[in-house]
């Protein structure tokens, strides 16, 4: 009973989101929180209860609260990536924060007029930001973070030393090499086997599989494919000081990878690696790009 209740929360929420005729203004927490706190708990009931339909309406009729959410789920995984995500609440948002992006993403895709949205920064940004250029883009901000958290101790990867909630390994001092997630080029030894980073490893690759995949929603004219995807590119890029320990340990995930698992076990892979394999199907367009 308490498991409906939450996800009946979650769908008010959504309906409230929808059905708003103003715009929600970007500072009302306690509005845009209901949306990445802990009354849903799996990417299933994301995607069941914000239908297709209601995206595209909020897309169409509400421009600016899509916008507000889509800013505010991407500043939720900056702070979690900048914080480390030291508790089981913090880390709740992130992974909460990512099922929502996914499920969104496609459809600001699919039109034309918004694929520019998360390559542009908010009005009042620029005038805020301390930096001479301003605030980068949403989408180097969302890459950069989900990228940090690929390798973020306690959260994707066993932690290197006892740090616990309250003295969390701050992720832009780590070197990313030493987290490897698997034994064979460029790192030694298998790390312990967690089932919890797995899983979510896998859900921060979904999330950036749908990013990239922002070519699919592209007419088909060849007009329409002569800019490079910025996304990519991006990634790829010497800006993304994890691109290549991430390519090491798709590598050697790939390469350990048993589909099968019968008999005496070969291997350390567990199911959501299925997911890691599918993302590292793409990696030789993707890394190509890699100078």
């Amino acid at each position: 009973m308490g498991n409906a209740d939450t996800k009946l929360s979650f769908r008010k929420a959504v309906i409230q989101l929808t059905t708003k005729t103003q715009p929600v203004e970007a500072s009302d927490e306690s509005f845009w929180g209901q949306f990445w706190s802990d009354t849903v708990t799996c990417v299933q009931d994301i995607f069941t209860l914000i239908p297709a339909a209601e995206i595209r309406a909020l897309r169409e009729e509400s421009p600016s609260n899509l916008a507000t959410l889509c800013y505010k789920a991407v500043e939720k995984i900056v702070s979690g990536a900048e914080s480390s995500c030291p508790s089981s609440k913090e880390q709740q948002t992130v992974l909460n924060c990512v099922r929502l992006l996914t499920r969104i993403l496609p459809y600001i895709f699919e039109d034309p007029d918004w694929r520019g949205f998360f390559w542009s920064t908010l009005p009042g940004q620029v005038e805020e930001s301390a930096e001479p250029e301003g605030s980068p883009p949403l989408a180097q901000s969302l890459v950069t973070a989900l990228c940090d958290l690929l390798f973020c101790p306690d959260f994707s990867v066993q932690s290197g030393r006892k740090s616990g909630p309250d003295n969390p390994e701050e992720i832009q001092s780590i070197d990313s090499c030493e987290y490897i997630w698997e034994a064979g080029v460029g790192f030694a030894h298998s790390p312990a086997i967690s089932l919890q980073h797995d899983a979510h490893r896998a859900e921060l690759l979904k999330l950036l599989l749908t990013c990239f995949s922002e070519t699919m929603y592209l007419p088909p004219m060849a007009e329409a494919h002569v800019v490079p995807n910025q996304w990519i590119n991006f990634f790829t890029s010497t800006e993304n000081r994890h691109a290549l320990p991430l390519f090491t340990s798709l590598l050697n995930i790939v390469c350990a990878y048993d589909p099968v698992g019968y008999g005496v076990p070969t291997t350390t892979c567990t199911g959501t690696n299925h997911v890691i394999v599918l993302f590292f199907s793409d990696m030789p367009y993707l890394y190509s790009h890699l100078s």
